[in-house]
């Protein structure tokens, strides 16, 4: 159930006749089921969940870690590894990773989630990231949650409370704050699985621009969906990530593409598009003009896209 990489912190290491202490490696359990997983949480004050790793292995404080915290690896709960679908909805454990979900997820999964998925450079990468690790990362979002924002998907969480876990159900946009900083970051809790419906829009549009982790200031990451009824749109969904600094949906903008009737005139797209910005950039004031003009032109596109598609 656990392995223990313990370093000596009393043997002294000299480096140009500075004494260095060296870093002591924490203690790493293995559960095989949620149940070891609740016996963990009971024994041990705030461990360290570890997912794919993609996350906590890019930050230098996290590992190793002079805290030594205790690491929870989630890899062997073959629970949190499985892909279910029902006549009503799919759901996705939490460590599925991206390859897997692209490849076994060809049939059922939406267009625009797997568009998201495609966004991932280099199978290594693919095969590390986990659905719920990127999901709970505590700080940015990035091809998931933006993805999975726009599509109404649940996430069932369990919260430790009182010694045992209460499970609940909670909307993937209600996870994060206007920062797109993860709420519960602070709380204890295991994220199991994410469930998504099987009425989807019939269009769905995913934009990433430039590396979000490396080029923050400059990365957008945009999601659309809707549902063509005729000349006029249903169930309007938008998002937009910017790493680090905002995440943004507006059920307002929502509501007033939903009151449109295509085609729309060219100068209306384009005052609609601005309307967006202003919106946009009152509510997050670090995004740079930059990034705000970005998301106006894809937002901009999508519109002109649904006119030809309505004339065609």
């Amino acid at each position: 159930m656990q392995r223990s990489f313990w370093r000596s912190r009393f043997k002294r290491l000299n480096t140009g006749g500075e004494d260095v202490e060296p870093t002591r490696s924490p203690m790493i359990h293995q559960p095989r089921t949620l149940n070891e997983l609740s016996l963990l949480f009971q024994r041990i004050e705030k461990p360290l969940l570890w997912a794919g790793g993609t996350y906590l292995m890019s930050k230098s404080e996290y590992y190793p870690s002079p805290s030594n915290r205790q690491i929870i690896d989630l890899a062997e709960i073959e629970e949190l590894k499985r892909i279910n679908r029902t006549d009503r909805y799919i759901d996705i454990g939490s460590m599925v990773n991206a390859s897997s979900l692209l490849s076994a997820g060809k049939l059922i999964l939406p267009s625009i989630l797997k568009s998201a998925l495609g966004s991932i450079i280099g199978h290594i990468t693919r095969r590390q990231i986990t659905i719920g690790g990127s999901v709970c990362e505590p700080e940015s979002r990035v091809a998931f949650s933006t993805a999975l924002s726009v599509l109404d998907a649940q996430a069932e969480i369990r919260q430790w409370e009182e010694g045992r876990f209460t499970a609940t159900w909670i909307p993937v946009n209600r996870l994060y704050d206007k920062d797109g900083s993860l709420l519960l970051r602070n709380t204890a809790f295991v994220l199991t699985k994410i469930r998504l419906g099987l009425e989807w829009g019939d269009f769905q549009r995913f934009v990433l621009i430039d590396n979000p982790i490396r080029k923050p200031d400059t990365a957008i990451l945009v999601a659309f969906q809707a549902t063509r009824n005729q000349t006029a749109l249903t169930k309007v969904r938008f998002s937009a990530s910017f790493p680090k600094k905002a995440f943004y949906i507006s059920p307002e903008l929502e509501n007033q593409l939903s009151l449109l009737s295509f085609p729309v005139h060219p100068d209306r797209v384009n005052s609609i598009s601005y309307e967006m910005v202003h919106d946009l950039t009152n509510r997050h004031e670090s995004i740079t003009e930059f990034q705000a003009e970005r998301t106006r032109r894809v937002f901009e596109s999508f519109l002109h896209e649904l006119n030809i598609q309505t004339l065609s």
